[in-house]
């Protein structure tokens, strides 16, 4: 089973979306939120490449997975096989510019 890794800038994304899903919806859509966060989490621990792979983040090393949350975000990790570890890069908001997830990544 593989170990999940979050960045910080993940963990703050992460933050903020629950945040913000509790200003705007309420607490009950924010917790819904959390708990399929959670449960992508643990998927991707048995199996880390079921993402698809991320066509913003096409022909950068290493390949860059996504798995969508809702329409709105998706989670952007990749899997370091060797170590068996995913590290999660971000949470992506898909009404964002996609250039931007790009140089995000690349910082």
């Amino acid at each position: 089973m593989a170990t999940v890794v979050w960045t910080d800038r993940a963990k703050v994304e992460r933050r903020n979306l629950y945040i913000t899903g509790k200003n705007e919806f309420g607490v009950t859509t924010a917790i819904k939120m959390s708990q399929k966060i959670e449960t992508i989490t643990n998927n991707l621990k048995r199996w880390p490449v079921t993402g698809f792979p991320e066509p913003l983040l096409k022909g950068l090393a290493p390949l860059y997975r996504s798995r969508h949350i809702n329409k709105r975000f998706k989670i952007v990790y990749w899997y370091d096989e060797p170590n068996d570890i995913v590290v999660i890069e971000d949470i992506w908001d898909t009404r964002r510019s996609p250039q931007n997830l790009k140089n995000r990544i690349r910082k």
